[in-house]
Formats: structure tokens, sequence, C-alpha cells
């Protein structure tokens, strides 16, 4: 008897994607930017200048010319890995320099840079720096309670974070920026940031007004990931209230001690701070509807120079189910690039399509069944929302099905299957027809890549043939 249904069990690639939504990040730059010198790095986000963005342009023409081609996005800074992530941070005081005129200016470049660069854009907002760093803006000063700052430096005033005047204003701030944004797609994630210096949580504020806060924050972003700095009670409330997390000091390592020595000598976060703060959260899984984002203590040159070891650090972090890492845009320690290639390609998502099962001949204007097993072998979800979509090709003739019951942001790591009925187009003449499946945006572009061989040049992967039958 003639075999009625086909088969097909594509091959697993190793190679690096360059899929959105995950990996390394950028940092106050933008692919093919040059890095940071050394182990410096500026917590103030790039701004628009017509002769910088001049520059821009002359270095993005360059970038193209030298290997643009070479995964479809552009090449990336020597010392450092390719990227399809840019995280920015911008103070208060360039975001409404006088009351209620909001300039989000640079925002809008950077976000064009995202575009042409092949990435998108997490975000942190901040409301003033540290005591030698951009404040809040001079009106503000002038009509909120001020007040000494004792938990980060003596010598810096700050908003009384407890004040309905900082809420009414940082607030209103996060609300004009969520209008405007919260719709886009090459907006990653938002950190919610309104306690001390960057927003890191350096200060006091009752949890009646981070409760507050976090309302805003919520209610105002519908659509993007929300990122609650790990730490206090700004941490518990922002997991309340559905946010992931993220952690400043990722990799900090150091003063391990021994069993002989007293705390005070070998604190650091990798032992003492971030697997006892996720626990006593709770926090264990919200990574299955969150980001986790992790910022380096210092920069990676740093912890291998102080010894660090690199193999605790990466399990570490694939632990937390990391999606993100971030490690200041500085030049990565040559003997470790390849541990930094695996983190890198094993942090957030990968999905492997393991198997396709469908009707080998197709009907014009039946149905026909089709079965698949989708396997993440990453550490995390997606977090954004694409399509499940199945090609049927013939000639210039196509049916594009989106499979929009399938929540992709659903697939935890581990297996899916996925098994529907769809309708043939009518069109369709008798003869074969050209399967293929992919992760589709709005315009039917396939922007997430399955880690399978046998892609077309547009991504699709290819899955085999059916037979166009007469009815």
């Amino acid at each position: 008897m003639a075999e009625t249904v086909m088969r097909v069990r594509p091959t697993e690639s190793s190679d690096y994607l360059g899929n959105p939504h995950k990996g390394l990040c950028t940092f106050q730059h933008f692919n093919g930017e040059a890095l940071y010198p050394g182990n410096f790095w500026s917590e103030e986000g790039p701004l628009v200048d017509e002769e910088e963005d001049r520059l821009h342009l002359e270095e993005l023409q360059k970038v193209r010319n030298h290997n643009i081609h070479r995964f479809h996005y552009p090449h990336w800074a020597k010392g450092y890995l390719c990227t399809t992530v840019s995280y920015c941070r911008w103070f208060w005081r360039e975001l409404e320099p006088s009351q209620g005129n909001y300039d989000f200016s640079m925002i809008d470049r950077a976000l064009n840079l995202c575009k042409e660069r092949k990435q998108t854009l997490a975000v942190r907002l901040m409301a003033f720096g540290s005591s030698k760093q951009p404040q809040v803006p001079e009106w503000f000063a002038d009509i909120c309670p001020m007040i000494k700052n004792h938990n980060k430096t003596l010598d810096q005033t700050v908003p009384d974070h407890d004040s309905p005047v900082y809420l009414e204003h940082w607030g209103n701030v996060i609300k004009a920026f969520a209008a405007r944004y919260d719709d886009n797609p090459l907006i990653e994630s938002i950190d919610i940031t309104f306690i001390g210096p960057w927003g890191e949580g350096a200060g006091d504020c009752s949890v009646e007004q981070i409760e507050k806060f976090n309302q805003v924050w919520s209610e105002s972003f519908k659509k993007t990931p929300r990122l609650a700095l790990i730490g206090g009670d700004q941490f518990a409330v922002g997991l309340k209230h559905g946010s992931g997390w993220r952690c400043d000091c990722f990799g900090d390592a150091r003063n391990p001690g021994s069993a002989e020595v007293i705390r005070s000598l070998s604190f650091n976060h990798m032992y003492d701070c971030y697997p006892e703060q996720v626990y006593n959260a709770g926090a264990q899984d919200a990574w299955k509807t969150a980001p986790i984002h992790l910022e380096s203590c210092g920069v990676p040159m740093d912890w291998y120079n102080a010894g660090g070891d690199i193999d605790f650090i990466i399990q570490q972090g694939l632990k937390f189910h990391a999606t993100y890492l971030m490690p200041k845009y500085t030049a990565l320690p040559e003997p470790w690039l390849d541990k930094f290639r695996y983190f890198c390609k094993h942090l957030g998502y990968r999905f492997v399509f393991r198997q396709a099962m469908f009707d080998l001949n197709m009907q014009p204007g039946g149905k026909w069944k089709f079965k698949a097993w989708i396997e993440n072998i990453g550490v995390a979800p997606i977090y954004h929302s694409y399509d499940l979509a199945i090609r049927v090709r013939q000639g210039d003739n196509e049916q594009i099905i989106r499979v929009t019951d399938e929540d992709i942001r659903k697939w935890l790591p581990g297996d899916t299957i996925v098994e529907r009925q769809f309708g043939v187009d009518a069109s369709f003449k008798p003869g074969m027809a050209e399967i293929s499946a992919g992760l589709i945006n709005k315009e039917g572009q396939v922007k997430v890549r399955f880690a399978n061989t046998d892609q077309f040049q547009d991504f699709w992967l290819r899955l085999g043939f059916a037979q166009i039958v007469s009815s």
C-alpha cells in the first residue's frame, strides 16, 4: 500500500544563529562601533548629534562593505561577539529638559540605528546618577522635597522617594515613554527604576510607594517585558506584578575565602547574594513568563585578571535561565572567547525542529493534516510574539498558513507538539508542492531561525514535498 503520510526529521545545526531577543548585548553602542577602552564604560546613553550621526552613517557603510552578508547581520567589533540586542540608559535631565516637555529624539535615533544594525533596544530610564553624574532636572529639584542619600554617598542630595511629587513626575516620564514606544517591536525590554542612583535600589522607599511605582510600570507597559532589579522589596513587588529581573554584578566571585574566613572578608554576589535573593523572593520560576538579564560586575577582563572561574559563572547564569548578558561593551578575554560563545549560544531559547508529519496528498480546497515536534534546547522561552507558519509553494503560487492559536512564548525548555488540520488554497494545480516551516513576524518574514540545517536563503526550513491531487 502506498505511503500516505510524509515523515521528515530535519538535521540539527550547531551553528550560532544570530536570532533576536537573546544573547550578548552591546552597551550604549550599536553593532560595529568601537568598544570602550580598557575597563571603562559610561552610564550616559547616546544622544542626538548631527556630526555624530554623520560618523555613524560612515561607520555603518564600512560595516556593510566589510562583512554584512556573513550571517545576515552587521559585523561586530573585534574582541567582542555578535549581538542582536543593544542595551542603553538615559537620564531624566535629557528626557524632560523642562517640565512637561519630553524629548525622546535620542530614543528614536537609537531605534533607527538598531533597525539598521539588526538589533532591538533594551532600555533603562534613570531619574539620576551618582554624585558626579547627572542629577534630577533642576526644575524638578525646585518643586520636590530633596534629602541626603545616606545609602550611597553623603554628599549627594536626592528626591525623597516617598514624595507624591516624585511619584507623579517620574511616573509621568514613564507613562509618556510607554505611550510612545510600548507597541514598538524594536523595544526589547524596560527596566523598572525609581530608587537610588541609576535606579538600582540604593535608597529608602516604603513598600507602599514601591507598590505605586510598580503599578505605573505594569499599567503603562502592556507589551514590553519589564525587569525588576534583584534585591529587596523592589524585587519582590516587581515579581508580583509579573516582571522578570536583572542583576548588575553578575560574575562577582571575588574573595571566595574559605571555611575559616569570616563572611565580611569573603562576600561576593555569586555566593552570598543572588542565590539567596532569588530563593527568598520565590523568583525561581519568574523566567517562565519574563526575561532574566545579567549585567557584568565590572567587566569580564576583571574576572579574568582576578583568576575567576568562568565555568562556574556560566553555569550559574544558565541555572538562572537567563536570556541576556551585558558585559559593558568592553573587550572580552581572548582565552575565554569560546566560553562566551558557548554561553551566548545557550542563553535564552533555541528551537530545534525535530520532526514533521503531514499528509502526502493535498487536495485544493480540501483539508490537510500536519503534525510537528519542536524542542526548545535553550534555557528559557522567547518573550516576543511570532507566528509558527507553514508555507506551501508551487512555482510562483504560495500559501502561508499562520498557526495563530499557537503561542511560541509558551515554548519552555523541552518538547512542544503542534498538530493541526489546515485548509488548502483552491488555486493550487495538480503536481508537486514544496512544504517549509518558519517563525514569522507580522510582515511574513522569518526572523527567528530554527536550529536546523537545510534552510532557504529567506530562512524558511525545508520540510519536503506533498502531492497536489485533483478532486
